[in-house]
């Protein structure tokens, strides 16, 4: 089958990741598979072999770190031609059979309508993106603007264009039918999100020793720093943490939100905080997989089901969960499911606290938890059985 991926932001394949090893399965069980993305630096488009695969990257305006939003939405919009005519520039002579895309960017759907006529192609979409429900939720814009309305087309559009659709939790599935109920003739169904088993590469250095925090019980958060993930709630929780003097919190990455988040933890005086900047995936993992807890972060405003993708290497490496959550995702009922985490709602400190040292006193459970995540993992998350739930629903 010739198989056409398309995403927004692809690192290089030779990487791993929750999309990249699911492309990579593709090939390696016999797939004709291109890839299509939109360069994130400057550079020259072209196509590359990545990982036996031929990529191709392509030029548009500038999609992040543009801080005119109107620019940044006029460069999404111009993904709706940008896109087919890279792939007729480079792929003119390609036939494909199958298109599977992210619901990402809001433009997919136009974007693969016009791929469907020319191929004559299914459409596959990966839907667990819903653009104006958390908008009008954290107040970027009113449901009633026009901007709301647009964002609204799209959505449905894209999911008018699928013919089948996969989302990675049953709420991403109820949702989706409370406002298209129509759309359970698109095949609708469980798609977990998938990733190959973590190898680490061995280390003589001890992380612990170099961070200053051997001997210490950590808890990891590493990620995105928005609004959406609303870091407040872990600072909160680890001001409640701090009479503890072996918990300390790890803090990764960048964000919007991080200079205010930064100033934050200062004006408090806590000093259970340690904050890193972004690390080379290896080295992430290898602090993962010595960390006791990893942290997951809502904003209680959220009005979508989000299962955060950071779950795939915490149960990858066997990393027991403690969630603060907003109430519309079922992310806690995964975890109960799981059996790999505690959670409690966004802003309630108390038990979220609770949930961490109740893991902080308890190692037995602490290594259960992990256990069980990492066995949810191995039975619902490897790209095999990403790959097979695909093919299974291309072949109803």
């Amino acid at each position: 089958m010739n198989i056409l991926f398309l995403y927004i932001s692809l690192p290089h394949l030779t990487e791993s990741g929750v999309f990249i090893d699911l492309i990579k399965e593709f090939a390696n069980q016999g797939h004709n598979v291109k890839v299509v993305t939109p360069l994130q630096n400057k550079g020259v488009e072209r196509v590359s072999k990545e990982a036996g695969i031929d990529v191709l990257r392509f030029k548009t305006d500038q999609l992040t770190n543009n801080k005119s939003n109107i620019k940044k939405g006029l460069a999404y919009i111009k993904l709706i031609y940008q896109y087919p005519k890279a792939i007729k520039r480079h792929f003119g002579k390609e036939k494909f059979d199958l298109i599977i895309a992210h619901s990402l960017p809001p433009e997919i759907g136009i974007i693969a309508n016009i791929l469907k006529r020319r191929y004559n192609a299914k459409f596959y979409l990966m839907l667990c993106e819903y653009i104006w429900h958390d908008s009008v939720s954290l107040g970027f814009f009113k449901e009633s603007s026009l901007v709301c309305k647009y964002y609204k087309w799209l959505e449905k559009t894209t999911i008018r264009a699928a013919n089948y659709i996969g989302s990675p939790s049953q709420g991403n599935i109820d949702f989706t039918l409370k406002y298209y109920p129509w759309a359970k003739n698109k095949n609708i169904h469980l798609l977990h999100y998938t990733q190959t088993p973590i190898e680490l590469t061995k280390s003589n250095e001890n992380i612990k020793i170099k961070l200053g925090i051997e001997g210490k019980f950590v808890a990891i958060y590493g990620g995105n720093m928005s609004i959406a993930q609303k870091i407040e709630n872990v600072i909160e929780v680890a001001e409640a943490c701090k009479q503890y003097e072996d918990i300390v919190f790890l803090l990764l990455g960048r964000g919007q939100e991080l200079l205010r988040i930064q100033q934050n933890v200062k004006q408090r005086g806590l000093t259970n905080i340690i904050f890193l900047d972004f690390l080379p995936k290896n080295d992430y993992l290898q602090l993962l997989s010595v960390c006791d807890i990893g942290i997951v972060s809502l904003n209680e405003k959220l009005a979508i089901p989000n299962i955060p993708s950071k779950t795939l290497s915490y149960f990858n490496l066997s990393v027991p969960i403690v969630a603060s959550i907003d109430r519309n995702t079922d992310y806690g009922q995964y975890l109960k499911e799981a059996k790999a985490g505690l959670w409690s709602y966004a802003g309630d400190t108390e038990n979220f606290k609770k949930n961490i040292i109740k893991l902080y006193q308890d190692p037995s459970l602490r290594k259960e938890m992990g256990q069980s995540g990492n066995n949810f993992y191995m039975k619902n998350m490897l790209p095999t059985i990403g790959y097979q739930t695909i093919i299974k629903q291309l072949k109803q």
